[in-house]
């Protein structure tokens, strides 16, 4: 059975010179069966080991589907439905957020009506409205990753951008 992150470490194995699983293994101090494992699906990595495979491969992609496995975030990286380019990325995210603006406005009024006044379809659109938030956020950060990859920034930068926003902002 696969998983994101496990599909991830596979195409970032194929697509890394130098990081072959065995690679990995030394680096990790993990045994080339257990990468092996993680890569085909067959064993799901906790957060602890996601986290160090994404720091010693240092790919941005990979730290991300690691994180939103670890804080349970939507990732749109590799939706198998569509292609995998800068435009498709960029649809999604106008998508993701547009669904999020119609709902704003129920969701702004259901907030501010008193609880116990509230209707079962307001306590839904409360419930919604922070989902739609956080796979629209999910899909801007692929659409910047895709947009940077397009643009020839090299990810360890754009990583870096990244920390000093997180830096700065206290994230």
């Amino acid at each position: 059975m696969r998983n994101r992150f496990s599909e991830e470490l596979a195409l970032v194995l194929k697509r890394k010179d130098g990081y072959s699983q065995s690679e990995v293994a030394k680096k990790t101090f993990y045994s080339e069966s257990t990468i092996s494992r993680i890569v085909t699906g067959l064993k799901k990595a906790d957060p602890q080991t996601r986290w160090t495979l994404a720091n010693v491969i240092n790919d941005l992609r990979l730290s991300y589907t690691a994180a939103s496995e670890s804080y349970g975030t939507i990732s749109f990286q590799r939706d198998r439905k569509r292609k995998d380019d800068v435009f498709s990325a960029l649809v999604k995210q106008r998508t993701e957020q547009g669904e999020r603006e119609k709902l704003e406005p129920e969701f702004e009024t259901a907030i501010t009506t008193e609880p116990r006044f509230r209707t079962p379809e307001q306590n839904q659109v409360i419930e919604r409205y922070p989902r739609e938030y956080i796979e629209e956020i999910s899909a801007e950060i692929t659409a910047l990753i895709e947009q940077a990859e397009y643009a020839g920034i090299p990810m360890n930068h754009l990583q870096q951008v990244i920390d000093e926003v997180n830096d700065s902002t206290g994230g």
